[in-house]
């Protein structure tokens, strides 16, 4: 008997009894071994700030909030069994999957990305949200010498910025309410760093380089206001690419205001990310090169599976010290 967690409403997490259906013969059993906490799309749901949560909120491409489901997506796991036409893994294999807060679970074998021995658990973690922002900087056609700027150096926002460098950008600048978060996104190659709480941030990049100063600006904070701190910095004809699904009410902030007519900027949105094979090939040869060093260190706390809730408790009481929580098994 397995056990998964599952979420009845805001702050209403459950633990129930689970039996793993009958394998198909394209499907594995996985066993997991380290799960993470998403401080955005997850929490979002636990704390009850989803915008399908609101009554007023008029689907097109989705329906409206339901419950109960199952929170979490991001999985290190062993295959402990496999349908009778999976070809190319074996029992005892790590892979990645997604899926939600679970012991063991039955996923596509086409879904499960194998591990390379040499790539640590922690690591191979991290490529499920790194995926996320390699998909939003190549649907943001970054290209190289273009200068850009991060709005949030949470998990989100930091991983933007290694994969940022990488896709050859020259100048990066990062804001962020935590000099925690902030001192990580140095780390990982930001150029600048700004806190709102030192004054307003547009303002002062602009004082330090000039209007229209950055070519491409990435949201992932889920703040309007912040947004609206990239869309002001932008170039004529410059891009924003919004990469953490926007929250809570709309604001009295002017996003789609006089800067952004004027300026003709452009506005992506990205959701989930690419081909996970060939996102994976790539992100375990930068590991294996040292172009992409200490990823780990995000990873700030590591929590149980049975106290699942405690991370929860850190993201909305300890914001300054959390960045990456990960859920042993």
């Amino acid at each position: 008997m397995s056990r998964i967690i599952k979420l009845y409403g805001p702050r209403d997490i459950r633990y129930e009894s689970y039996n793993p259906p009958a394998l198909g013969s394209h499907d594995v059993l996985v066993r997991s071994l380290i799960g993470a906490i998403s401080s955005g799309t997850e929490s979002a749901w636990y704390f009850g700030t989803d915008p399908q949560m609101d009554p007023g909120f008029q689907p097109v491409r989705f329906e409206h909030a339901g419950f109960p489901r199952m929170l979490g997506y991001e999985k290190v796991a062993k295959i402990i069994a496999m349908g009778a036409s999976v070809q190319g893994l074996h029992a005892g294999q790590r892979v990645i999957a997604r899926f939600g807060h679970g012991e063991e679970y039955v996923v596509p074998a086409s879904k499960a990305t194998p591990v390379p021995d040499d790539i640590t658990n922690e690591q191979a973690i991290l490529s499920v949200l790194m995926c996320v922002t390699t998909h939003g900087i190549r649907r943001s056609r970054l290209s190289l010498g273009e200068d850009v700027m991060i709005t949030g150096a949470g998990p989100l926002g930091l991983l933007t910025v290694i994969a940022a460098r990488q896709a050859g950008a020259s100048r990066i600048i990062v804001s962020d309410l935590y000099e925690k978060k902030l001192n990580i996104a140095r780390q990982f190659g930001a150029d600048e760093t700004y806190n709102p709480d030192d004054g307003p941030v547009a303002e002062r990049i602009m004082d330090a380089h000039g209007p229209g100063c950055i070519d491409v600006a990435f949201e992932c904070t889920s703040s309007y206001k912040a947004l609206t701190d990239a869309t002001m910095v932008l170039r004529r004809n410059g891009r924003v690419c919004v990469i953490s699904q926007l929250k809570g009410a709309y604001p009295e902030y002017p996003v789609f205001g006089m800067d952004f007519h004027l300026g003709e900027l452009e506005m992506i949105s990205s959701d989930g990310g690419w081909d996970a094979t060939k996102h994976a090939r790539w992100y375990f040869n930068a590991i294996r090169r040292g172009v992409i060093k200490q990823i780990e260190s995000m990873i700030t706390h590591r929590i149980h599976f049975d106290e699942v809730e405690k991370g929860f408790d850190l993201l909305e009481h300890h914001p300054d010290d959390v960045v990456k929580i990960i859920v042993d098994y």
